[in-house]
C-alpha cells in the first residue's frame, strides 16, 4: 500500500470537496460567533460531562470505566451516523466517472476516499475526544495526583485516541459497505442499503434500553454503578465490537506501554483488513453503482409527465428533492422529530425532580418570571431548529451544478422561492407546534398561551427561514460530490446557526431587559415582544425575496 500516493490524492478530494470561505468580513465575524457559540460550549459541557464521570467511577473503584465507556458511546455514535456517508462517497460522488478512467488502482482510489471521508467527518469528534481527556486527566489529577494524570503513557495514548478513536468505526462502515456493494449486483436497488444505518440506529437502541434491566431505578447514579461494577451489558457489547477501545483506556488509566502497543496494532490490523477487501471488492461495487445510478434514470424517464400549477410543481420538486434523497431527508426533513420528542423524553422523566420539577412548580405558582423564561425557551427552540435542520441555509446549495436552471426555467424567480420557503415550513413547523403542545401540557398552560406561543413561534420560524435562505443565495456551495458534502462542507449552515444563536441571545437579552429592569408587566411583556417579531417578520416578508431573487440573478 502506497500511503504516500493515497493521503496525496486524498488531499485533492478534500481540496475540491469543501466550500471555500468567502472573502467577506461578515463571514469571518460568523464563523468567529459560530466558533465561540457552538464548538467551544459543547466541548466544555463534554469535558464537564466527563470530568464528572470520572469522578463518580473512582469512587466507584473503576477509574477507566468513565473514559472507556464515553470512547464506546462516541465510537457507536462514528457508526451509526457514518455509514451512509461512507457508503456515498465510495460509490455515489460525482468524480466516480472522471477517476476510474485515471491510470490509478482502484483500491488505492477507495481507501484515499475512505481517508478523505474519515478526517471531514471527524473534526468535530477531534474536539469532543480532547474534551473527553481533558475532562478524565482533571478528575484524575484532582484525586489520584499530577503524576498519574500527567504519565507520558497516558498523554501519549490521548493524543493518539484523539486521532484514532474515529477510525475503528468508519474502517467497519467502509467494510459493510464494500461487502454489501458486492452482494448488491443481482438487486439493483440500495434501498436495503440506506436503512442500514437505521438498522444499526435501532440495535443501538435496543442495547442500551437492554443495558438498563437490572439496576433498580433508572437514574445516574445506578447506571454508573453498572457501569463501575462491568456488569453493563451495552459497554460489554461495545467492548466486543471496537475491541482496541479497552486496551487504549488500559493503557491510559494503567500507564501500560504493552496496552498501548496494542491499540496501535489493532488499528493497523483493521486497516489492513479493509485495504485487502478494497483491492477485492471495490472495483466490483463501482461497477454495480454505475448500474443502478442507470436504472434508476431510466425509471425516471419512463414516468409520465403531469401539467399542474407552477407552484404545485415547484413544491413537488423541493419535496422529491429531500425525501428521496437519504442525506436530505435524514438530515433535513426527519432531524426535525427529535424536538417533540426530546421535549417529551426531557419532560417525562425529569418532571418530579431536579431543575425541571423546581421550574414547573415555579410556574404552577404563579411567578411572571417564569412566563418569561418559558417564552424565551420557545423562540430560542424556534430559531435554533430552524437553522439546524439546514433546509433554508440549503435552499440553493441542494441544486448543485443544477443552479443556473433556476434562471431559465419558465417559473418566476417568486414561486421558485415561494416553494423552497413553502418546503421549510412544512418539514419543520408542525414538529415546533408538537413540541409547543408538549411542553404546554407538562407546564399545564392556558390552552390561551399554548396558541400565543405557537403564534410568536410561527413567526420566529418565518424570520429564521428568510435568513437562511438569503444568506444562501449570496454565496450557495454548488461544487459538491456528493449529497452529505452538500450538508458537510456548506459553511453557509454553520453560519446561519451562529446566526440563530445571536439572535435567540439578543432575544433572552432583551426579553430580561424588559421584564427585570423595566419592569413590564407580563402581559404587557408579552405584546412588545410579539410586536417585535411581527414588524421584523414583515420587513423580511416585504424585502427579502426581492434580495434574494437578486443574488439568483447575480449567481
Amino acid at each position: 500500500m502506497n500511503i504516500k500516493k493515497i493521503l496525496s490524492l486524498s488531499q485533492v478530494l478534500s481540496k475540491n470537496s469543501e466550500m471555500q470561505m468567502p472573502d467577506r468580513t461578515l463571514y469571518k465575524v460568523l464563523a468567529l460567533i459560530a466558533a465561540l457559540g457552538i464548538m467551544i460550549p459543547c466541548t466544555v459541557i463534554v469535558g464537564f460531562i466527563s470530568y464528572v464521570m470520572t469522578e463518580a467511577l473512582l469512587e466507584a473503584g473503576s477509574p477507566g470505566g468513565g473514559i472507556l465507556f464515553e470512547l464506546q458511546i462516541l465510537s457507536a455514535f462514528s457508526m451509526v451516523f457514518g455509514i451512509l456517508v461512507i457508503f456515498s462517497i465510495l460509490f455515489f460522488s460525482s468524480d466516480r466517472e472522471h477517476f476510474v478512467t485515471l491510470p490509478i488502482p482502484t483500491h488505492h482510489l477507495m481507501m484515499a476516499k475512505f481517508f478523505y471521508a474519515y478526517f471531514a467527518e471527524s473534526v468535530m469528534e477531534f474536539l469532543v475526544l480532547i474534551a473527553v481527556f481533558v475532562g478524565y486527566f482533571l478528575a484524575i489529577g484532582r484525586n489520584l495526583g499530577a503524576l498519574q494524570a500527567l504519565h507520558p503513557v497516558g498523554i501519549i495514548g490521548s493524543i493518539l485516541g484523539v486521532v484514532l478513536i474515529p477510525l475503528v468505526p468508519m474502517i467497519y462502515c467502509a467494510i459493510f459497505s464494500l461487502i454489501l456493494m458486492a452482494c448488491l449486483s443481482g438487486v439493483k436497488s440500495t434501498g436495503i442499503f440506506y436503512r442500514l444505518s437505521t438498522v444499526f440506529l435501532l440495535i443501538f437502541a435496543a442495547l442500551f434500553v437492554y443495558s438498563l434491566r437490572g439496576i433498580g431505578e433508572v437514574n445516574m447514579e445506578n447506571y454508573v454503578e453498572s457501569l463501575g461494577s462491568g456488569k453493563n451489558s451495552l459497554l460489554q457489547t461495545l467492548n466486543i465490537v471496537f475491541f482496541p477501545v479497552p486496551w487504549l483506556s488500559k493503557a491510559i488509566s494503567d500507564s501500560s506501554v504493552l496496552y498501548l502497543l496494542l491499540y496501535i496494532i489493532g488499528n493497523v490490523f483493521l486497516l489492513a483488513v479493509l485495504y485487502l477487501i478494497g483491492k477485492a471488492l471495490y472495483q466490483k461495487g463501482l461497477y454495480t453503482a454505475a448500474s443502478l445510478g442507470s436504472s434508476k434514470k431510466a425509471r425516471i424517464a419512463a414516468k409520465d409527465i403531469k401539467v399542474e400549477s407552477q407552484h404545485m410543481a415547484s413544491l413537488k420538486k423541493e419535496l422529491r428533492v429531500i425525501l428521496r434523497t437519504k442525506a436530505f431527508s435524514g438530515n433535513c426533513a426527519y432531524i426535525n422529530v427529535l424536538w417533540p420528542v426530546g421535549a417529551f423524553l426531557l419532560f417525562h422523566f425529569t418532571k418530579d425532580k431536579g431543575t425541571i420539577a423546581a421550574f414547573i412548580d415555579m410556574y404552577a405558582s404563579g411567578k411572571d418570571r417564569a412566563d418569561m423564561i418559558l417564552l424565551i425557551v420557545m423562540l430560542s427552540i424556534a430559531f435554533i431548529a430552524t437553522a439546524l435542520n439546514s433546509l433554508a441555509s440549503t435552499a440553493f446549495t441542494r441544486e448543485g451544478q443544477h443552479l443556473s436552471l433556476l434562471k431559465f426555467i419558465p417559473v418566476s424567480y417568486e414561486t421558485q422561492i415561494r416553494a423552497k420557503f413553502d418546503v421549510c415550513i412544512l418539514f419543520t413547523y408542525p414538529m415546533l407546534l408538537l413540541t409547543d403542545i408538549i411542553i404546554c401540557v407538562y407546564m399545564k398552560t392556558p390552552v390561551s398561551t399554548c396558541l400565543i406561543f405557537a403564534g410568536m413561534m410561527l413567526m420566529a420560524h418565518i424570520i429564521a427561514i428568510f435568513i437562511g435562505m438569503l444568506l444562501d443565495s449570496v454565496s450557495p456551495y454548488v461544487e459538491w460530490d456528493d449529497e452529505y458534502s452538500a450538508l458537510r462542507g456548506n459553511l453557509n449552515t454553520f453560519f446561519n446557526m451562529a446566526i440563530m444563536m445571536v439572535i435567540a441571545f439578543v432575544v433572552a437579552v432583551l426579553g430580561i431587559l424588559l421584564y427585570e429592569v423595566i419592569k413590564l408587566p407580563i402581559a404587557v411583556y408579552y405584546i412588545v415582544l410579539a410586536m417585535v417579531l411581527a414588524a421584523v417578520m414583515v420587513r423580511m416578508i416585504m424585502t427579502t425575496p426581492t434580495k434574494i431573487a437578486q443574488n439568483i440573478d447575480n449567481m
